[in-house]
């Protein structure tokens, strides 16, 4: 555990596009450094990502100098390296549980990109771990650090829109072709655009609205193999509802975008990727109250945060483990209500997805 003073040695396992995101902002973090690396590819353990190409945006192309960090080709090596205090999961989601019970119980703390886990058993596994060993764990769920998700989250707490009435969330794109040997597209690795691409906001539903009592989901399979595009509805006792539709199932060239709206008694809220920065705020005037946010993304912020935890030497609290394994006990919900064509309510424990 380093001192408050030093800075938080990271390892990052796996340089895909999450992998290499996390390095470009911890090489330059005032709080944390890359120590270590680990992935099965050497050309990208050198820092050669010239030939990276996809969803890499500004990074693509480049040759990175990794002058005083170290390179592993095994993970075990790179666990076995005292001088790592924090481990950065962002390998194949079929991994994630694996290594991060062995990072925790290997004395490091773990920040694991989303989603959790494909099924509860593993999600369980990783918060035992968790508990047993007393490291921090963090699953990435950037969406919950995003500024406007969190603009529009904090006004919602602060009852500015009066009692939330429905919410809708969307995210949408066309098919993800720049993954490694295109795992992505494999929805045995992935679990298709259901846990890759929507869960971010199943989670943020979830995060806003609370856990549903009832799930009711249309859907349609894509490249992947597995449910690419779907629509789901959340309903709650109150007569609170979410629309949440998520998919990259889209031809090209349609572009990414992502877009929430929260309706309210005295308000609406609403923002997308594609309209703009800005959330705009509907109180009933001739014209949208326009709220400026910061020019961030939730990943740089995310990260931020995990360093701060593990620092302070206090527990994560905006995203924890627990909201994490309910995130893909709603998205099990939603593939049972889809293919059983039945509503759903959130399995406790035990469930898998069934391809």
């Amino acid at each position: 555990m380093p001192a408050e003073t030093e800075q938080l040695q990271f390892g990052i396992c796996g340089l895909g596009f999450m992998g290499r995101t996390y390095f470009a902002h911890l090489s330059q973090h005032e709080h944390a450094r890359v120590a270590a690396l680990c992935d099965r590819d050497p050309e990208r353990c050198r820092g050669n990502w010239t030939n990276e190409v996809g969803n890499i945006g500004a990074r693509a192309g480049e040759q990175n100098s990794l002058t005083g960090i170290r390179s592993y080709a095994a993970v075990d090596e790179l666990l076995a390296d005292k001088a790592v205090h924090a481990v950065a999961v962002t390998v194949p989601t079929p991994l994630h549980a694996e290594l991060t019970v062995r990072a925790l119980h290997a004395g490091k703390h773990v920040l694991c990109e989303k989603p959790m886990a494909l099924t509860l058993a593993d999600c369980d596994r990783m918060i035992a771990a968790a508990t047993d060993t007393g490291r921090t764990l963090m699953v990435a769920q950037c969406i919950r650090f995003w500024p406007q998700y969190e603009t529009i989250k904090r006004l919602v707490d602060e009852g500015q829109i009066g009692p939330v009435r429905f919410a809708t969330l969307r995210r949408l794109a066309n098919p993800p072709r720049y993954s490694a040997e295109s795992w992505l597209l494999d929805d045995q690795q992935s679990g298709g655009a259901l846990f890759d691409l929507h869960i971010h906001d199943i989670d943020f539903a979830q995060h806003l609205l609370g856990t549903p009592a009832a799930v009711f989901a249309r859907g349609s399979r894509g490249p992947s193999g597995g449910i690419d595009h779907l629509l789901a509805t959340y309903t709650y006792g109150d007569g609170r509802y979410a629309l949440v539709e998520g998919g990259w199932a889209f031809h090209k060239p349609w572009p990414f975008e992502m877009a929430i709206t929260v309706h309210g008694e005295t308000g609406t809220l609403d923002w997308s990727l594609l309209r703009g920065p800005e959330v705009l705020w509907y109180r009933g005037g001739d014209e949208p109250e326009r709220i400026s946010v910061a020019d961030e993304n939730g990943w740089t912020r995310e990260l931020d945060y995990f360093v701060e935890c593990v620092r302070d030497r206090r527990p994560v609290a905006r995203c924890t483990p627990a909201s994490a394994r309910t995130s893909i006990a709603l998205a099990l919900a939603e593939h049972r209500a889809l293919t059983e064509g039945a509503p759903a309510a959130p399995p406790q424990s035990g469930e898998s997805i069934t391809h």
